[in-house]
């Protein structure tokens, strides 16, 4: 898969930084060649194979309990590691200190762990979770778009980059408690261009699985707008 232009842009930009200030790691500050040290990588807890098929919560049953009295409009999803530790202090210091350079070893982590998900081979096409339009000036980045193309260059798939919108502003899901996470994100994702992924098996790619609110709203407009099936997949998930 080629880079678009603006990732050739960052990539020579991020290189001539490292040249003058070289690369520390986020997580314990030892200076190295990544942003995100071997050491502190191994420290990650993985999920492996050993997961429920329907949201990724580690267990060694097929499905966990919660799954038994629950639905999702998406179909299966998986998680790379636990959010907890070296994860979740990467994770923050990618969204809100927008160190954006951790997009890339995050992002590699996700496709190393990619064949432990049952999701390799059952999709055609990736979709970021977006963020509202003015989170993004805000920012800078959507973390996930970040994470979904580093991501698909390394699994060989295609972005459906701007497919999946979000129409409003909504209050950070962290800081809601779960009965209202629902509530907040209700209604509030739209497909902008359902050709990208009409008839297509869509794989929604975001940061942290929490309640799965966000993502099965997501899924529920992917799917009113003619996908054949979604699955998701997340950097890391709470336990």
């Amino acid at each position: 898969m080629r880079e678009t232009p603006r990732q050739m842009i960052c990539g020579i930009f991020s290189g001539l930084l490292d040249l003058v200030y070289p690369p520390f790691c986020v997580v314990c500050g030892e200076a190295g060649e990544d942003h995100l040290c071997a050491k502190c990588m191994e420290k990650i807890d993985l999920i492996g194979k050993q997961h429920c098929r329907t949201c990724g919560m580690p267990t060694e049953h097929f499905r966990c309990t919660d799954c038994e009295v629950r639905e999702y409009a998406f179909e299966n999803a998986a998680s790379a590691g636990v959010h907890e530790g070296v994860l979740r202090k990467a994770i923050h210091s990618l969204k809100y200190d927008r160190r954006i350079m951790l997009a890339g070893p995050l992002a590699d982590l996700m496709a190393r762990c990619y064949p432990d998900t049952y999701l390799s081979g059952r999709v055609d096409v990736v979709v970021p979770v977006p963020i509202h339009s003015s989170r993004l000036v805000e920012r800078g980045f959507n973390q996930a778009r970040e994470l979904a193309e580093g991501f698909a260059r390394k699994v060989r798939l295609p972005v459906a980059d701007g497919a999946l919108v979000k129409s409003r502003r909504t209050r950070h899901q962290v800081d809601l408690p779960q009965d209202e996470r629902y509530v907040n994100v209700k209604g509030v994702f739209f497909v902008k261009r359902p050709a990208q992924i009409a008839g297509k098996r869509v794989l929604l790619i975001d940061d942290v699985f929490t309640t799965g609110s966000t993502l099965s709203e997501s899924a529920q407009a992917l799917r009113d707008a003619g996908a054949a099936s979604v699955c998701a997949y997340t950097l890391a998930r709470s336990i």
